[in-house]
């Protein structure tokens, strides 16, 4: 008893080290073994008690044997979904089960009862020989054992049923089982490493102790033997299956680091690992060698902070920081080449431990071109064809931002609207060529004529919308329109043809002329209307109190644009 509750100690402790790895990874053959190796424990559990009669002393011993072979059968249900997509149908696993369940009990309860006992022991080999078939028929080898397996235990069953044994035809079964057991194993991995051949040669073992056991009480029958040296291939099979499920994990752990390799090294897209901490390159692929123009000892000597403009690096500090063990998609970043070029890269990256370290492994993808159309696509969505200056959509988005820096920073803004006079006869005796490479000219002009907070916007046709922010008052204005319109004194030579231009420009002013963008541009527009029917070639305030022309004797030291713009004149 004391050997029996030892055996279910360690095995206890076995099935409970499956079931940890079947926690981590689990599978269909690993729960079969669970549920078989519960059935061998079982086995054992039943070997403890001590039967005072004849009658519950073969009950026990019938039922400890089925045990062990249910357990069997558990082994080859785990086997034979290495050969099938899907387990075994649950019909066919019931027959097995109750078959040798119903063999055990005519086995106790009438063992001299050969008609039922032959029956039940029929239907047993029947179920295992179209169980065979069913899951092994593309291995003729397993097949043909099977069947040869059944022949020997229909031999050892008559022989026990002419002998008048206690318990006819268990000891066959078992040793068939655990025999087929062995074959399945060995056929199912394939591989002459040391936790298949552990199993096999314990399967066999295991197979071969009833035969032997039989054999030695047959010719020695004072002999005594060891019960623990019966039970020994128990111990090779466990231990045999767990360095499988652990050469299982290592093999795939290979495959996987082999797939990785051929993943990162033959991927067309720059990758490389680097340290979390230090940002230090840990690995890179060919293609990021060949995109950014580093050797391997190059690139392994550097940190991610060196391919980065100086800008970007605190930005990307606190990414990563913040991404910890999460997955990262970021950009565009800019990143810098070896020959100093740029481009524009997006990348992907997730945590990952690399030689002990913590690291991540980053994706890259150039999407310079990409953003540089996306930039093209932008900027002619905003932008005048012909000028290059902001259109009317990008304009109203500037004059709510005039509007809003004005009003918090409690300064004057202006709208100019400009119309070309008379541009149409330019059109009519040049053509719209040289009319188009005038608007380009005075586009420019003008453009150099004002700061660079300043706005000018091409509305439509000849006109021109320019944005004035920061200034003390009317008079800011004033000024800046008359040197936009002394800058129209000097003509324009294009293409061979002298060409002189002038300008009428209306002038409104926030906030007394208005709070909204929409009203300011329309009291504007009006203001330059007014200007172009009194003749052109001036300015005109929308304010009944502005100014109409431009005051000499304006205070040009009391503003700063002012002094800017008397520069600006004296240097034309």
């Amino acid at each position: 008893m004391q050997d029996s509750l030892l055996d279910i100690l360690i095995l206890g402790l076995l099935v409970l080290l499956f079931g940890s790895i079947y926690r981590k990874r689990p599978s269909l053959r690993l729960r079969y073994w669970i549920v078989g190796w519960f059935f061998i424990l079982a086995h054992f559990a039943l070997l403890t008690p001590n039967p005072v009669s004849d009658f519950w002393s073969n009950a026990d011993g019938a039922l400890s044997m089925t045990a062990l072979i249910l357990g069997g059968i558990c082994f080859l249900l785990a086997s034979s979904r290495m050969c099938v997509p899907e387990s075994p149908e649950l019909w066919l696993q019931a027959s097995l089960a109750c078959s040798i369940l119903l063999f055990s009990a005519f086995s106790v309860v009438d063992p001299t009862h050969g008609f039922l006992l032959s029956v039940t022991f029929l239907a047993f080999e029947s179920a295992i020989l179209f169980f065979a078939v069913q899951c092994w028929r593309p291995r003729p080898r397993i097949v043909r054992a099977a069947v040869l397996l059944a022949i020997g235990a229909a031999f050892w069953m008559v022989r026990d049923l002419l002998t008048h044994q206690q318990i006819p035809g268990m000891y066959a079964v078992l040793t068939q089982v655990y025999l087929l057991n062995a074959v399945v194993y060995w056929s199912s991995f394939r591989r002459r490493s040391i936790g298949v051949v552990t199993a096999s040669v314990g399967l066999v073992a295991w197979g071969a102790v009833f035969p032997v056991a039989v054999a030695v009480t047959a010719l020695w029958p004072h002999l005594q033997v060891n019960r623990e040296l019966w039970n020994l291939p128990k111990y090779f099979v466990e231990f045999g299956m767990i360095l499988t499920l652990v050469e299982d994990e290592v093999i795939e752990l290979a495959r996987q680091r082999e797939e990785y390799r051929v993943l990162f090294d033959g991927n067309p897209h720059p990758m490389w690992i680097f340290d979390q901490e230090s940002l230090a390159f840990l690995k890179v692929n060919a293609a990021a060698l060949a995109h950014y123009g580093y050797s391997t000892e190059d690139f392994l000597s550097r940190t991610l902070r060196d391919i980065r403009p100086p800008e970007d690096v605190p930005r990307l500090e606190h990414r990563i920081k913040e991404a910890g063990n999460m997955t990262l998609y970021s950009g565009p970043w800019t990143h810098i080449r070896k020959d100093g070029s740029t481009i524009q890269a997006e990348v992907a990256s997730h945590a990952i431990r690399f030689e002990g370290r913590s690291a991540r492994f980053s994706l890259v993808q150039d999407i310079t071109e990409r953003q540089q159309l996306y930039e093209r696509l932008v900027h002619q969505a905003n932008h005048d064809a012909l000028t290059g200056l902001p259109n009317r959509l990008l304009l109203k988005d500037r004059m709510e931002q005039l509007l809003i820096a004005a009003e918090r920073q409690g300064n004057r803004a202006a709208i100019l609207c400009i119309d070309l006079d008379r541009f149409k006869q330019v059109n009519d005796t040049y053509g719209h060529h040289i009319g188009d490479v005038c608007l380009q000219k005075v586009a420019a002009s003008l453009r150099d004529k004002l700061r660079a907070t300043d706005t000018i916007a091409r509305s439509g046709g000849e006109e021109f919308i320019i944005l004035l922010g920061q200034l003390k008052g009317v008079a800011d204005a004033g000024m800046v329109a008359q040197v936009l319109i002394n800058s129209f004194h000097q003509a324009l030579l294009i293409e061979g043809h002298t060409i002189s231009l002038a300008a009428s420009i209306g002038i409104a002013m926030y906030p007394m002329d208005g709070t909204t963008a929409q009203d300011l541009w329309r009291v504007a527009d009006s203001a330059m209307y007014r200007a172009k029917h009194a003749g052109g070639n001036r300015y005109v305030f929308a304010c009944t109190n502005g100014f109409s022309k431009f005051d000499q004797d304006l205070d040009v030291e009391a503003s700063p644009i002012l002094g800017t713009l008397n520069r600006t004149m004296a240097s034309d």
